[in-house]
């Protein structure tokens, strides 16, 4: 862990605003989540300590996507325990298609830096993996899925021959009676 000290100036305005989005309430039903998903009680305490070391993440994904991760570290050293949350974003990605712009960096979870972050990377994890099985619980909304339509060509060709309002006509807007100042010289 970085020995960094108190932030100050501008870090300090940064790190309050993402401490101030915190939503106690997704802790809790990602909480609700895992433990359901795993089939175990959430151990008690607090939110960041249960899932430095990574294990747990790694637990939830070779459930969620059985033997993506071989080989989960039980030490409680810091490259061992930021290397399996590395396992659990990379197989995220891999297994179940989760962009990474929607997971967290492993900084944010093992520092608590930006623990926000995570709670969103937990609910895109859980998008992601219920769209691959029904079955799982929920955690926040589930990914849109595609609807195509498909139009004959004579309603396609129906808009044609309307003229929208944006074309301008008699009921539409105009710069009638807007003359300000001088008129223009032609």
């Amino acid at each position: 862990m970085a020995n960094r000290g108190p932030a100050y100036g501008m870090s300090k305005e940064v790190q309050d605003k993402i401490e101030a989005q915190y939503d106690t309430e997704l802790e809790v039903q990602c909480r609700e989540w895992i433990g359901a998903v795993v089939g175990d009680k959430f151990p008690e305490g607090s939110f960041h300590e249960a899932l430095k070391d990574g294990a747990l993440l790694c637990r939830l994904m070779n459930v969620l996507s059985p033997g993506s991760i071989p080989k989960v570290h039980s030490s409680k050293f810091a490259f061992k325990a930021m290397e399996n949350i590395n396992f659990f974003l990379t197989a995220a990605t891999e297994k179940l298609g989760v962009p990474a712009v929607e997971l967290f960096q492993t900084v944010d979870l093992f520092e608590a830096t930006n623990m926000t972050q995570v709670l969103w990377g937990l609910t895109a994890v859980a998008r992601y993996a219920r769209k691959a099985n029904k079955d799982l619980p929920s955690l926040g909304p589930d990914l849109s899925a595609e609807n195509k339509r498909n139009f004959d060509s004579e309603t396609l060709n129906k808009g044609a021959s309307i003229v929208g309002m944006q074309a301008g006509g008699f009921k539409g807007a105009n710069q009638e009676g807007m003359i300000f100042g001088r008129p223009r010289a032609l």
